[in-house]
């Protein structure tokens, strides 16, 4: 596929059951390659969606986690779909809805093709939790491509995020020790963290698939 730019983008549309995943296209006919992005409940996925794509308000941006209850799909240059998926974590939603989202997001990452890169959200801040492990561990497994962004990077000097980076890699490479994966962090006041990010999805959907390491 050819490079991106991330100058076009649009929302369009939402599901929470595998039976409603919508069908994505080029002009052509050729389904849309997919790149899903994974986090735990306000690790910043919203903020990121609306600055990696320059719209301040394509998604829901708020304080309180647990905002994105469905999987929200964007088209981008008419040549990829971005995929949000609900954040996990979060407590107070439902039992219902955890299943629900659950159920939909297992069947997606399992089940859908075009699926070929997830972009992984952790704040640069914290410890990986529970539930980043148990992910990177299935991810793993599953040998999708990954890309582990430290969002939040402007919360911390440059020393603090290259210990704690550090010690977040050392966490999840006991999971993907045969090949250490990507990573970079990510601040949406800095617009170089986009440009960063837009190169290395680039690259790493350009590169033959038995080049990209998961």
């Amino acid at each position: 596929m050819k490079k991106l730019s991330f100058s076009q983008s649009q929302f369009v549309g939402s599901a929470l059951s595998h039976e409603t995943l919508p069908q994505l296209r080029t002009p052509h006919g050729n389904p849309l390659p997919e790149i899903v992005i994974v986090g735990k409940s306000n690790v910043g996925k919203s903020s990121l969606i609306n600055h990696l794509l320059k719209r301040k308000d394509l998604a829901r941006v708020s304080a309180t986690p647990g905002k994105t209850q469905t999987l929200n799909f964007f088209k981008v240059d008419d040549e990829l779909a971005l995929v949000d998926l609900p954040g996990y974590g979060y407590a107070k939603a439902t039992e219902d809805l955890k299943n629900q989202w659950a159920s939909a997001i297992d069947h997606y990452l399992k089940n859908r093709p075009t699926l070929k890169l997830i972009l992984f959200l952790v704040d640069c801040r914290r410890e990986p939790s529970a539930e980043d492990c148990a992910f990177a561990k299935w991810v793993s497994h599953h040998q999708i491509p990954i890309l582990i962004i430290f969002t939040k990077a402007d919360k911390l000097s440059e020393n603090e995020r290259r210990l704690n980076a550090l010690n977040c890699l050392e966490v999840f490479n006991t999971f993907f020790y045969k090949n250490p994966v990507r990573f970079l962090h990510y601040s949406t006041k800095d617009a170089r963290s986009r440009a960063e990010l837009i190169d290395n999805i680039n690259t790493i959907l350009t590169k033959p698939s038995s080049q990209v390491q998961a």
